[in-house]
């Protein structure tokens, strides 16, 4: 019975893979959408393996004797060029994520000290300086390595909850590359950013400010560990001017800076 039932599935699916075919054939348009997605498979199989070996020389040229803090810094150094941009961050995000991936960007915890700047949040800096500067290189697979590195990231609950629903202005120019370079669309669809700020994400932690000053702007909290979270915590994010605080109870006891 169970081999009757296979045999009947397997002719039930050929009769459909005929059908398809035959409608191409015989609906011009239908063969051309076709043969383009399939070409476009073909492309992303060939970017992907080229983007693997471009990742793998990237990381062999990145500096070894650099501190995580001193190429977070260097990452926005206007004299590096694109590629030795690309080849730090990708070296920081080897040694910030576990086993390098962005998926797993929820682990990520902790600060630099003494400069004070949350490992998570420069985390996210190093994935989009580097799918930027590879969006701007001439290299093969690098278009699809900047993809994958994305839908890598987009893969975190987390990071997609405070780094790609709401991000840095940036980053909506960033997508709209990688589906020019790399256009096959991920299941659901490219992302649209609420967009607040402007890149970095990561900064030092400077200032105090009270929880109710921080609530009254929409900033966010981040606990002990720099990494964002719901409610109150140790950290005051204020996205929108690229700044931390330490929060404090009571009024603001900020000399550093005056916005309020």
């Amino acid at each position: 019975m169970k081999k009757y039932l296979s045999f009947v599935v397997k002719g039930i699916v050929l009769v459909v893979i005929f059908a398809f075919l035959s409608l191409c054939l015989t609906q011009p348009s239908y063969g051309t959408e076709f043969e383009d997605l399939v070409s476009l498979y073909e492309s992303k199989e060939a970017g992907e393996s080229d983007g693997l070996k471009l990742q793998e020389r990237l990381l062999q040229q990145a500096p070894k004797d650099m501190s995580q803090y001193d190429m977070w810094e260097s990452l926005f150094n206007k004299d590096l060029n694109d590629e030795k941009r690309a080849s730090i961050a990708l070296r920081l995000i080897s040694e910030l994520f576990p086993q390098g991936d962005p998926a797993l960007w929820s682990s990520i915890e902790g600060l630099w000290i003494p400069q004070m700047v949350p490992k998570p949040l420069a985390a996210l800096d190093a994935v989009y300086v580097a799918i930027g500067s590879l969006l701007s290189m001439d290299e093969k697979g690098a278009p699809w390595l900047a993809r994958s590195l994305f839908l890598r990231l987009y893969e975190s609950r987390e990071a997609r909850i405070y780094g790609i629903r709401t991000a840095p202005v940036e980053v909506a120019n960033i997508i709209e590359k990688i589906k020019t370079k790399a256009p096959l669309a991920p299941l659901g669809g490219w992302p649209t950013p609420n967009m607040v700020g402007n890149l970095p994400f990561a900064c030092k932690i400077y200032g105090y400010i009270s929880v109710d000053t921080a609530l009254s702007y929409n900033m966010t909290f981040l606990d002990s560990m720099g990494r964002p979270r719901g409610g109150s915590g140790l950290y005051a994010w204020d996205r929108a001017r690229g700044r931390i605080y330490i929060v404090r109870s009571g009024p603001s006891e900020d000399e550093i800076w005056s916005p309020f």
